[in-house]
């Protein structure tokens, strides 16, 4: 399933099915759509089994940024290999760019708000303008863009906080910041680590439990005020 939509005021286009459609898709993709969304499933034992269960990719220029939704029932997020390649797969689609923002993990809402936006009550206009200056959010891997990677230090400082099981910088700038080896080791104590590390560039509130998105995975403190 598979579907962009050129701006914000243009109605949605499908392409389905999209072994058929693709190159139809793939030149949407090249004009740069505000939003392109894709479900992948594969069936193990005759059965549907959902990869993704959101992917989003938007482009409002010059603050590009990506979400990928896991699964959480899709039986692999224990398992290291697999979590290798998500996020191999994640590093290989940005690295010739230098993203605004972008999260892979199983914590967020399927839409374009990120975890901050929702439990800051943040408007994502204002979240996606304000990207370079503070980061939208985090997750199980998080990408910070070369601005704000810049005043944590850099790829080597953020190693050496060791909140990251793997720190990967990218060739137009920017970096990925993967914090445990797979998505099920992203326990409380690993968020509270991603949280410190990243603190001094986190947008300023307390936030406050979104009952719409019980899911959500966050650090219970501002990170304005956060002393450590």
């Amino acid at each position: 399933m598979a579907n962009s939509r050129a701006d914000e005021r243009t109605e949605e286009r499908e392409y389905q099915p999209l072994s058929t459609a693709w190159t139809a898709m793939r030149q949407e993709l090249l004009r740069e759509p505000a939003r392109a969304h894709v479900l992948f499933m594969r069936r193990p034992l005759g059965r549907p089994f959902v990869h993704l269960r959101s992917a989003n990719i938007g482009s409002r220029p010059p603050n590009m940024g990506a979400q990928l939704l896991l699964g959480d029932a899709m039986g692999e997020l224990d398992d290291p290999r697999f979590c290798a390649d998500a996020v191999r797969f994640l590093v290989a689609a940005l690295d010739a760019v230098n993203p605004a923002f972008a999260w892979m993990g199983v914590d967020g809402p399927a839409t374009d708000d990120t975890n901050l936006d929702c439990v800051l009550g943040r408007r994502v206009r204002d979240s996606v303008r304000e990207a370079r200056k503070l980061l939208r959010g985090y997750s199980w891997t998080t990408v910070c863009p070369e601005e704000l990677s810049v005043r944590l230090g850099g790829p080597g400082a953020l190693a050496a906080t060791g909140a990251f099981h793997r720190v990967v910088p990218l060739s137009a700038g920017g970096v990925v910041l993967q914090a445990t080896e797979t998505v099920a080791g992203y326990t409380d104590e690993a968020v509270r680590g991603v949280f410190e590390a990243l603190h001094p560039v986190l947008p300023p509130g307390v936030p406050q439990f979104d009952p719409a998105h019980p899911e959500l995975r966050y650090f219970p403190a501002d990170a304005s005020r956060f002393g450590g």
